[in-house]
């Protein structure tokens, strides 16, 4: 017997072994390279490598989001070095998007950098360099500058602390939910039961505390990009509290914390006095709720749908994972002569929710994803995409687990549960650890990928091009196909027709050049700005018969 036990020892340490190393490997595999920025460039003047007759007197950058107040900068420098600004860079009063500054008069002809650096609405730094150049004469390439934009890299504090504040919240907000909602009643009279949920309950809210109190000098880091030696300083903290919109939200969460640590104090002296049970269960909702306002959603342009869904996904996957843990401290009761059977009728009514938790899961993550994803191959080629992919897959392994355990509880079956329990529950926790990758990464809007799509007009086909399909220098392509499919050749004319769907910036017209026959390119810097553009192909035949169609392209920053 003794050796069975160890068997099954050895084979339960495999077990969980081979989860673990599984997890970490989809993790290394999809983690990031992390190089790319949340607010992104709509439109500078000068544009990037925009050769002037004249010096300007400013020069501005507008971006797709807010730009907050503290932490930014513009600066223009000439060739040699040399700061050719008035030093008065700005946040534009009238339009909060937009950073600009003033230049020095009569700057001599040659090349000029814009060095920028921003803080995005969701708190993210976002910096860079926008080449430009005056006069026409023999001046340094412009193009050889590195302007892209460049991001916060995500580090260990970050993943750690923010993973903490996941994994607490959803842990306090959890085990609330699981009183309730799920717990048989009879169980919750049970005095073994109320000490393993009080100690749960005092340990989530503690690293909650911790997590959450640290996470000020960590934004503080990463907005001002200086180190915790330097952010460590009770003024440096004072002002970032109260000149940035993270600081005067996590001014709030204090006050909630307070308030919470004196419900919780009163409701475990009570015993789960029901009226503290949901006073506590409302405070530990309103914390996740003041996350989905640092994330995405508090960036996006229809904030009360997107925070929303936000919120209503991240309270779902709270609730999974927070009950989960429960499920996985009280498994000793299958064991248990008369808290048997009342431990599975919790875990069927558990799985009921379940079916709810997933059906929510699914709807607000797809419908947050048509903002995040404009395609399905940013799924595969871009951060965030892999990332998400990564969060599916392991979101289909949690619903596989508990299918599992689905049908132990039906059965009461006992042996493996504890197994699939803590399978259900660790893949869970994985999630919420690519869940706070997803919050600092730049959604994969900014990297759409080249464009390429084709049209059928009067029997012929139209395949319209763009690439790499990036504010900047694009390769522009148009190929014509008759009824039969072959190349078109009696072919005058082909004109491209931009016009930008963000801001009235009039038109501009492109003639493509005939590489083959049915086959026109030309390239160009007529992506002035990310966004959404109109393309108007205008194709004219030698016998003046002509071809007009619209596409509708989405244009990326990078």
């Amino acid at each position: 017997m003794v050796a069975i036990n160890r068997g099954r020892a050895v084979l339960k340490s495999v077990y969980f072994g081979s989860l673990l190393f599984t997890a970490l490997c989809l993790f290394l595999f999809i983690y990031p390279s992390f190089a790319a920025a949340h607010a992104y460039i709509i439109k500078s003047t000068p544009s990037e490598n925009e050769i002037l007759n004249e010096a300007p007197k400013k020069v501005s950058i507008q971006f797709d989001e807010t730009i907050q107040p503290s932490f930014n900068s513009i600066e223009v420098f000439d060739s040699a070095g040399k700061r050719v600004d008035q030093k008065n860079g700005r946040v534009n009063a009238s339009n909060p998007s937009i950073i600009e500054s003033d230049l020095n008069e009569d700057l001599s002809n040659g090349t000029y950098s814009i060095k920028w650096r921003v803080v995005s609405s969701d708190g993210h730094p976002v910096e860079g360099v926008i080449p430009f150049q005056i006069g026409n004469g023999d001046t340094e390439d412009s193009s050889t500058i590195d302007n892209e934009s460049k991001g916060y890299t995500p580090q260990f504090d970050l993943i750690i602390i923010r993973w903490l504040q996941y994994v607490s919240n959803a842990l306090f907000v959890g085990i609330l939910f699981f009183y309730l909602f799920v717990l048989n009643k009879q169980l919750t009279q049970e005095v073994s039961v109320k000490d393993i949920l009080s100690k749960l309950l005092q340990f989530s809210f503690i690293t909650l505390c911790i997590s959450i109190i640290l996470s000020l000098p960590l934004q503080a880091t990463i907005e001002s990009g200086s180190s915790w030696s330097k952010i460590l300083n009770l003024q440096v903290l004072r002002e970032f509290i109260l000149n940035s919109t993270f600081g005067e939200l996590w001014f709030i969460q204090i006050i909630g914390l307070f308030v919470l640590s004196i419900t919780s104090f009163l409701l475990i002296k009570n015993k789960f006095k029901p009226i503290l049970v949901w006073i506590s269960f409302i405070l530990g909702i309103g914390l996740l709720l003041s996350k989905a306002f640092t994330s995405h959603a508090a960036s996006s342009s229809n904030v009360i749908l997107t925070i929303t869904l936000d919120f209503l996904h991240l309270l779902a996957a709270s609730v999974w994972i927070g009950s989960l843990f429960v499920l996985v401290s009280l498994v000793p009761l299958s064991r248990k002569i008369g808290a048997k059977e009342l431990f599975f009728d919790s875990i069927k009514k558990f799985s009921k929710w379940g079916i709810i938790l997933v059906i929510l899961l699914t709807l607000t993550g797809f419908i947050a994803s048509l903002s995040y994803i404009p395609n399905l191959r940013a799924l595969l080629f871009t951060d965030y995409g892999r990332v998400l992919s990564g969060k599916i897959l392991l979101l289909v392994l949690m619903i596989a687990f508990a299918a599992v355990n689905l049908v132990k509880g039906k059965r009461h079956r006992e042996k493996g549960l504890a197994s699939s329990l803590w399978g259900e529950l660790i893949t869970g926790i994985i999630v919420l650890v690519l869940s706070v990758l997803l919050t600092n990464l730049p959604t994969a809007m900014s990297s759409p990928g080249p464009f390429k799509e084709t049209r059928s007009i009067t029997g012929s086909k139209l395949t319209f091009e763009a690439t790499p399909n990036v504010i900047g220098k694009n390769t522009f392509a148009v190929s014509l196909r008759d009824q039969k499919g072959e190349p078109m050749k009696d072919i005058e004319q082909v004109t491209l027709t931009f016009t930008s769907l963000e801001m009235d910036m009039g038109n501009d017209t492109k003639t493509l050049i005939k590489v083959q026959d049915g086959k026109y390119e030309s390239k160009g810097m007529n992506f002035n700005m990310a966004g959404r553009w109109n393309v108007h192909v205008h194709v004219l035949t030698k016998d003046l018969d002509t071809l007009d169609t619209d596409y509708k392209v989405l244009v990326g920053s990078q």
